[in-house]
């Protein structure tokens, strides 16, 4: 009993430790870095060949795409939920300019 509260103490940490932490971010991309999470060894990484650097700027370039698409989603999620909350603080409650007449009907 004591160590399944234990355990689930630590993971309930460790939840709010990952959820707490910043996502990754490409200006924080080293080549060195890159090159011991391939795999690689120290020597093979300390020499940088060409093929080597240039497979890094590739990986580089392809989180740079993701994380513009991540923050611009991220971004108009942020707009659309400022404009439902400014939406719930309207005095006047409902849509603006809603006519029963000229909406489209369901058949």
């Amino acid at each position: 009993m004591r160590i399944s509260g234990v355990l689930l103490a630590g993971i309930s940490a460790l939840s709010l430790t990952l959820m707490a932490s910043e996502p990754a971010s490409a200006r924080n991309l080293y080549f060195d870095m890159w090159c011991q999470e391939q795999g690689y060894d120290k020597d093979r990484c300390d020499r940088r060949d060409t093929a080597d650097v240039a497979a890094f700027e590739e990986y580089w370039r392809q989180v740079e795409k993701f994380e513009e698409r991540y923050f611009v989603e991220r971004e108009n999620y942020g707009n659309f939920r400022d404009q439902l909350n400014a939406l719930d603080e309207n005095p006047d409650p409902g849509f603006r300019d809603y006519d029963p007449e000229r909406s489209p009907r369901p058949y």
